[in-house]
């Protein structure tokens, strides 16, 4: 399917996976959704005003992985990440132009190479090129002679080499060599690539060889480069999707109903940011939906989110028949609020900067408008008989705290002003207190909006209690388009297809005057023979890595920041044993972001499509807790090896599907939980030294967890509490160095008596073993954030303590020698991963036996059980 993502560049329609449908989400087909034009438009208009040449740079060598940060960040704040990006574009793009060529040009591989660095070595043997790049941080090192690129046609790069000790990138820079228009980056170890990147425009390209952002020298040997052109498009799509990066937009759409996880039907408008895409398929939670009544048009229902936003900030006004009502800012939301306003029997007067806005409200009904401040309070004044408007409803978006003094001005005493728009709320107290005036804040669709419980899970609140919630707020407003009460048509400036989005963003981004007020875009169906059909859920993405022949091809389910900044970055450490095939997320832009940026070859939002793929040996979980065993189990029985992150299960019935499936399995594919801590080298040390101990061992475990709020997601069904979800870990690490299985368990947990703070990370457990050992965890959310570290190991026995401090240092107690350290925490996930990658290759047994995997398991939900008064097993 397609989506709509922006980033630095603008607009790009990138190919996706259809989102699968899970518990309480409705799959929709959409029809049209709505641009949010200041939102969606006022990043790309700073970043073209501030940094002309913002997208080389986001694509630049030394900034590479830097503007992927800033990118992620921007799915929270497009406008602080275009800020960053622009400011990156200002400070360094001279330093990152070619250097004037300080040696002749040699002939290698049909490209003639230039030192770009008097302090580069460059030797050549053969074919082969062996560099040893100067210091600089970002500094050229060789180029090439500029490579002719026909019309419709994009450069081809192969290279193929090693690194042989840092980083370097090998990049294209366009005609010019003003910019780049791509990069890629090659750390210690083989590699071998084909850089396919959109010329945009340049009728000639210039390879660059150059260091990475390390001030060190780096020495790589390119064994082949060879370069050629080919048209810039197959079947309709490019030939390499990789640059289709960005982050999701959208948040008001309407299509019908193609499936259900329960409860809903028909033809419906949606809502939510990260949910109503601007995409060909969305799926969103039931909350988050209401059917459109018969006579409100398809195209109108897409502006149903702005529409709730509007009537939020009346509701919270509270107008009374016959009130007069100021509205500042005439968007959008402005003009629906205006409609609104004179629906429930007000007078209304409007403000905006822009004379356009301020007639066409006027034309729909609304009955006074100004185009300055001056203006309006007198005309507020006139029209209030000196008394001031009743209600002042902010509908601006503007950081000046103008607007909000402007509302106390022109609002009557006792009056009420409400909060809509993204406005500075610096408010100057004299007229506020002098007026005892309320100033309210509107909270976006209305209530239930933030509400996991609401929005994720689907709980509605009880009608005579909560009368208008986010979805009655969305379902009241179509009713008023359906009944004639509110002409949305008016509103609608451009209807755009899908197909001319990126032009029409270019378009609004460049625009000097006002912009339009509702952008509608259409979905026909994808005409182009594409080569999965346009609803499937799997995507082989154009441009994507060749597999090679060895390693074991494994697929990465769940696109969080642990499985993509820990466990991949671990697992590229070995090469020689595994290779990363497919991502499996629910988030397409996201995943798609790191998918292309990791040349994957295989997108998709379905489980099922990579177990019963034959070409992925190893599937590695990194979803949240509550889905980890039901996908293992499904992974081991379609075949595969299988990696979960911890933990395991999070109920006993979990744990029993787990063990019941290893059970009946016949040679069954290896299992490997995420316990990573008995691999890091202080552990692996004290185990060594212990080895031929004469007593039991004593360990004491103290973790400082640090808070998180009652409301974060690891204290709720999906995560299982932090007993549970973290310190299996350290159940793992007794058993490791006990090396027997428990004996008994006793926990005893705070008594939270009002208070933030769970019983389950506030506890203390003590497990004795069968070999007489006695260990003992002591976990707590209530210490500080800094002055204390994170975990402490003490380990006593035969007449000696061994300590090790947050996984940086092991000493001997007795006189303070210093067994191992490290100036950054290793937690064991490289050694983990590679012995786990080494085993399946091997065909020997996991590094960690399934008893014991399973045994761990059961050690948490016991102390899970004891915590919270359950007799053993019962569920909570």
């Amino acid at each position: 399917m397609r989506q709509i993502l922006l980033n630095s560049g603008g607009a790009v329609i990138a190919r996706v996976p259809r989102p699968v449908i899970d518990a309480g989400s409705v799959l929709v087909r959409v029809r049209y959704s709505l641009i949010s034009v200041g939102t969606e438009i006022a990043p790309l208009r700073s970043a073209a005003v501030s940094a002309p040449d913002t997208s080389s740079i986001e694509r630049g060598i030394e900034y590479a992985g830097l503007a992927r940060h800033y990118l992620r960040a921007s799915l929270r704040d497009p406008g602080k990440a275009m800020d960053r990006i622009a400011k990156i574009a200002r400070r360094r793009f001279a330093r990152l132009r070619p250097a004037p060529s300080v040696a002749p040009s040699v002939a290698v591989g049909g490209l003639s190479w230039t030192k770009a660095s008097s302090d580069a070595a460059l030797t050549i043997d053969g074919g082969t090129i062996t560099l040893v790049t100067d210091g600089t941080p970002a500094g050229y090192q060789i180029v090439s002679q500029p490579i002719p690129v026909p019309a419709n046609h994009v450069p081809i790069v192969r290279v193929e080499g090693r690194v042989d000790e840092g980083t370097i990138a090998i990049g294209l820079l366009n005609e010019g060599g003003a910019s780049w228009i791509g990069t890629r980056t090659y750390e210690a170890g083989p590699f071998e690539d084909t850089l396919i990147f959109d010329p945009k425009g340049s009728r000639e390209v210039t390879v660059v060889v150059t260091t990475a952002g390390a001030p060190r020298r780096s020495r790589v040997a390119l064994s082949s480069v060879g370069v050629g052109t080919a048209p810039n498009s197959i079947g309709g799509l490019p030939v390499s999707e990789l640059d289709a990066q960005g982050w999701a937009v959208g948040y008001s759409a309407a299509g019908e109903v193609v499936g259900v996880g329960g409860g809903v039907s028909d033809l419906v408008a949606c809502a939510g940011a990260g949910q109503a895409n601007h995409a060909d398929y969305v799926a969103v939670k039931r909350n988050l939906v209401c059917r459109i009544p018969t006579g409100c048009p398809a195209s109108l229902a897409a502006s149903a989110t702005v529409g709730a936003i509007a009537m939020q900030g009346v509701r919270r006004a509270a107008p009374q028949l016959g009130e007069r009502v100021a509205v500042l800012g005439l968007g959008l939301i402005g003009q629906i609020t205006a409609q609104l306003l004179r629906a429930a029997g007000c007078d209304v007067v409007g403000l905006d900067l822009d004379p356009t806005r301020v007639e066409r409200a006027r034309s729909l009904g609304m009955e006074w408008g100004a185009t300055d401040a001056d203006a309006f309070k007198s005309l507020v004044r006139d029209v209030t008989a000196g008394r001031g408007a009743d209600r002042t409803l902010i509908t601006a978006a503007t950081k000046s705290s103008a607007v909000v003094n402007l509302a106390m001005d022109v609002t009557r005493a006792k009056g009420t002003v409400v909060i809509v728009g993204d406005v500075g709320l610096k408010v100057e107290r004299e007229v506020f207190y002098r007026k005892e005036i309320d100033l309210l804040m509107s909270t976006s669709y209305g209530p239930g909006r933030y509400d996991a419980s609401y929005e994720v899970e689907g709980r509605d609140y009880p009608f005579a209690y909560v009368r208008w919630t986010l979805n009655r707020n969305l379902q009241s407003y179509l009713d008023l388009i359906a009944r004639g009460r509110l002409d949305v048509q008016a509103l609608v400036d451009r209807v755009i297809s899908i197909d001319e989005a990126p032009a029409a963003y270019r378009e609004l981004a460049a625009a000097d005057g006002p912009l339009p007020l509702g952008v509608v875009i259409r979905y026909p169906d994808d005409s182009r023979d594409l080569p999965e059909p346009a609803d499937s859920t799997r995507v082989v993405v154009r441009g994507h890595r060749e597999t090679p022949a060895g390693p074991l091809k494994y697929a990465l389910v769940g696109a969080s920041a642990f499985g993509t900044s820990m466990l991949v970055p671990q697992m590229k450490k070995r090469r020689d044993r595994f290779f990363l095939r497919a991502v499996v997320s629910r988030n397409a832009a996201h995943a798609g972001n790191f998918a292309r940026d990791n040349q994957v070859e295989i997108l998709t939002s379905d489980f099922d499509q990579v177990l019963r793929d034959p070409g992925i040996d190893l599937v590695v979980i990194a979803t949240r807790h509550h889905e980890h065993a039901d996908q293992a189990v499904r992974a081991l029985e379609a075949g595969k090896h299988v990696f979960v992150e911890k933990p395991l299960a999070i109920t006993w019935s979990e744990a029993e599907r787990v063990a019941s499936a290893v059970a009946r399995l016949d040679a069954a594919p290896l299992l490997m939980v995420g316990f990573n801590r008995r691999f890091s080298p202080a552990l692996a040390r004290v185990k060594e030294l212990v080895s031929a101990r004469r007593a039991p061992l004593v360990v004491g475990y103290r973790l400082n967890a640090g808070y998180l709020p009652l409301d974060h997601w690891v204290h709720g069904p999906h995560g299982g509490g932090r007993n549970i979800g973290e310190a299996c870990h350290m159940y793992d690490v007794f058993r490791f160095l006990t090396g027997a299985p428990a004996r008994s368990i006793e926990a005893q947990s705070i008594d939270p008596r009002g208070v933030p703070y769970q019983r389950n990370e506030n506890f203390s457990a003590t497990i004795a073993y069968d070999d007489g050992s006695l260990a003992h965890l002591l976990y707590t959310s209530l210490g500080p954030k800094s002055g204390l570290g994170k975990e402490r190991i003490e380990v006593f026995c035969d007449g000696e303590t061994y300590v090790v401090e947050d996984f940086k240092q092991l000493t001997k107690a007795s006189d303070g020698a210093v067994l191992w350290q490290s100036s950054e925490i290793d937690k064991g996930h490289f050694e983990e991963l590679s012995r786990f990658g080494d085993a399946i290759a091997n065909g020997t047994a996991s590094p960690i036996a399934v008893d014991e995997l399973l045994e761990t398991t059961a050690v948490a939900l016991h102390v899970e059980d004891l915590l919270f008064g359950r007799s053993g097993g019962d569920e909570a």
